[in-house]
């Protein structure tokens, strides 16, 4: 009997073992599920359709931008050269335009280089002792002020005294230094010296190294010059970045007065070239022959 009730036992384990691996088969199955593989190919196709469709679009909105990019570039281009050519004295083109001669830049830069008859006569060359004398002339007369005769040399300035009797006026060298620069251009090289040209009482003020000041000198004799200048300013033109002014000059003396040969009759060109600081600097003076 007790091996009939064994029996019976053993039946339900295995029947119990079965049930559970079938049920392990079942879970193991189920979780193990794949998207079948032609699915996903599917997908993937798609996909890559509908990039295809994209970048043309993408292609051809970038060719609109660029011909827009370019067209504006041009279009700005143009403005910008119509402004410059109609409303400044700049000609962006390389084509000669002409100057009004009464317009206010063209009497101002004839202004910083026009020259009397004692200036012709005291330096004709147009050397550095004549372009630190232009850059004296440019001074504002605010910038001058009375001053003393401490240190002034006397040998070094003939005609030119300096005594207790005679105030001067002075001016410091940074001022001379600044209108040298807005003159000649940034980068040319300013040297201090004396302001005196050859002819007697032009100029004269002596440069003081030891108080940074041009200090003024006194002259006893001014020699009248018995020659005559007629000078007339008869074209202003521009070309890019440069304006070049031309003078007609004719000397002429006295009853039995010679002009001298180094005081040539004709035409002097003056020419400016507009620098990186916006300033007209002058760069040389051309002497032309009328005949």
């Amino acid at each position: 009997m007790n091996n009939g009730v064994n029996n019976t036992n053993n039946n339900q384990y295995i029947n119990n073992n079965q049930q559970n691996s079938n049920i392990n088969n079942i879970t193991s199955s189920s979780t193990s599920v794949n998207v079948p593989q032609g699915n996903k190919n599917v997908q993937e196709a798609k996909i890559i359709k509908q990039k295809s469709k994209i970048a043309p679009f993408l292609f051809f909105v970038i060719i609109i931008l660029g011909f827009y990019i370019g067209y504006s570039y041009l279009n700005n281009k143009n403005t910008i050269q119509s402004l410059t050519y109609n409303c400044t004295p700049i000609s962006s083109a390389k084509e000669e335009k002409k100057l009004d001669l009464d317009s206010t830049i063209v009497r101002d830069l004839y202004d910083k280089v026009y020259t009397n008859i004692r200036e012709d006569i005291a330096q004709p060359e147009w050397n550095n002792q004549m372009k630190l004398y232009l850059a004296y002339r440019q001074i504002p007369t605010n910038k001058k002020y009375e001053s003393n005769c401490n240190l002034f040399n006397q040998a070094a300035m003939d005609p030119y005294t300096c005594t207790d009797s005679f105030n001067p006026l002075a001016f410091k060298e940074e001022d001379l230094e600044l209108q040298w620069k807005k003159l000649f251009g940034e980068k040319t090289t300013f040297t201090n010296g004396n302001i005196k040209l050859q002819y007697d009482c032009i100029g004269g003020y002596q440069y003081i190294a030891d108080r940074k000041e041009y200090v003024q000198g006194y002259c006893q004799i001014e020699k009248s010059p018995s020659l005559r200048a007629t000078k007339k300013l008869i074209e202003a033109t521009s070309t890019g970045n440069t304006i070049t002014l031309k003078e007609e000059v004719n000397y002429s003396g006295g009853e039995g007065i010679n002009v001298p040969e180094y005081l040539k009759n004709g035409y002097y060109f003056y020419n400016f070239r507009l620098d990186m600081n916006y300033n007209y600097v002058f760069v040389n003076r051309i002497y032309q022959s009328k005949y």
